[in-house]
């Protein structure tokens, strides 16, 4: 724990002082200072390699059921990797900050900081939308890193038992001295949202670049931490305010070399701008430990999954590679081998028509569904329909699962999903034999490291 505090605070000691554009248009000179100036701090938060780019937990991506491994692929891998592809319990020891926890933490420790020394600086008419920005972005992205490690080491949010289930370790300031402890489910995304609401009043209504978080971004967290939580009215509200802000869509109709749509060849490796216009929000997903297995260059795509996209439906060309089964090339991130986990404006199309067909309003969830589908199809396309709005629903959510595909959203949908009793059971099947892991199994709130275990003496989750 010593060596990590360390390295963080080294890396404390030598942020730069550049403003935003600098940092993200040129590499950005750095200089040996502690931060004390709203400059300062919003360079601390603009530093995409700590808080956007590879810092979003794969572990969750690793345990789903979108993907298979070959056999020789599978064998192929060390131990470790080879159970949480089975879904066994083992302690794992990731070392260092290679591994989920510490990376989401970083950024939540920056954040602290800049929530701190903000404090020390005068708000007043000159810099009042820089003071505001830095406090609101600080609020956003400890609220986003919360709510990422509560999709995955806490289990599916159930209001009967949060008040007792296992949270997270709920780090508010920047003092090491202070012992993490967890805290309960409800104590956790009671925080995320209450980070998340302070932050609407702060932040600016559109980012000056996708990397910064917005007041779109802040109503799109909300929303997507409402679903994981099962509670529809408040995800279709916040769902709704986000896309009265964002609400742009690409026609993969239209593709060309300089368009947000490059291509829907389905041969071509990267179809998507980086930064396209669906994109409020940036993060990409962590390649530690154990992404290698659900790497889109090792993992094939469900068979069934697959299959269930229709021949005129043009993400079947343009998300898939033909590679000895289906390989994933459908990232945001304009690199097939890195997965984009930020929020994005079909996301929240499809979260706002789920609350819709959850409340009954099957016409505006299927106007949500149509508007989306319109822009992926060929002109062949015919509007869904439904008999009700219980057909609606189970349209929207194998259309959800489609769209989002390798986002780091498959996890915490089957968690949320078997608290309703969908009986979503993940299944490997190994050199004959079968591998399953059944609804509502504590494995769904994945293994904490077991040196963050030893140091800390939090209780790991049961298995």
């Amino acid at each position: 724990m010593k060596n990590i505090q360390m390295i963080i605070v080294v890396f404390v000691l030598f942020c730069s002082t550049t403003s935003c554009k600098k940092f993200l248009d040129e590499k950005s000179n750095d200089q040996l200072r502690v931060p004390t100036t709203i400059e300062d701090l919003q360079a601390l938060l603009d530093d995409a390699v700590k808080m956007n780019e590879g810092t979003t937990p794969c572990f969750g991506e690793a345990s789903n059921d979108d993907y298979y491994l070959l056999e020789s692929a599978y064998t192929s891998r060390p131990e470790d990797e080879r159970n949480v592809y089975r879904w066994i319990p083992t302690d794992y020891d990731y070392g260092g900050l290679g591994n989920d926890w510490s990376l989401s933490y970083l950024p939540v420790y920056n954040s602290n900081l800049c929530l701190e020394r903000i404090k020390s600086i005068s708000l007043n008419a000159t810099n009042a939308v820089q003071w505001n920005n830095v406090k609101g972005s600080a609020l956003f992205y400890r609220a986003y890193y919360f709510s990422q490690l509560a999709w995955i080491y806490v289990k599916g949010y159930d209001n009967t038992t949060s008040a007792t289930d296992l949270g997270i370790a709920l780090r508010l300031n920047s003092d090491f001295n202070i012992p993490s402890k967890r805290a309960t489910a409800e104590d956790t995304y009671q925080q995320i949202i209450s980070d998340a609401k302070e932050s609407i009043r702060l932040l600016p209504i559109l980012s000056s670049h996708p990397y910064r978080p917005s007041r779109a971004s802040a109503y799109g967290l909300l929303a997507r931490t409402y679903l994981s939580m099962r509670q529809y009215g408040n995800a279709l509200l916040y769902a709704d305010s986000c896309l009265q802000l964002r609400n742009e869509l690409m026609d993969y109709n239209a593709p060309c070399a300089s368009c947000d749509v490059i291509s829907t060849s389905a041969t071509v490796t990267i179809p998507f701008k980086k930064f396209n216009k669906e994109t409020i929000f940036y993060t990409s997903m962590s390649i530690e430990f154990p992404f290698a297995i659900a790497s889109p260059s090792r993992a094939k795509v469900d068979t069934a999954l697959f299959l269930s996209y229709s021949s005129n439906d043009l993400r079947k060309s343009t998300y898939f590679l033909s590679s000895t089964g289906w390989r994933f090339k459908g990232s945001y991130t304009q690199n097939i081998t890195t997965l984009f986990t930020g929020i994005a404006t079909d996301e929240m199309y499809l979260i706002r028509a789920e609350c819709y067909a959850r409340a009954g309003d099957k016409t505006s969830a299927l106007a949500d569904l149509n508007m989306l589908l319109r822009k992926r199809h060929t002109g062949t396309f015919t509007d869904i329909t439904a008999t009700d709005a219980a057909d609606a629903l189970n349209k929207i959510l194998l259309e959800r699962r489609k769209e989002l595909l390798m986002r780091g959203l498959r996890w915490i949908d089957i968690k949320r999903l078997n608290k309703e009793g969908r009986n979503i059971i993940p299944t490997r099947l190994i050199a004959g034999q079968t591998y399953v892991l059944q609804p509502n199994a504590n494995y769904y709130a994945l293994p904490l490291p077991t040196d963050i275990i030893n140091l800390t003496e939090m209780p790991q989750n049961p298995f």
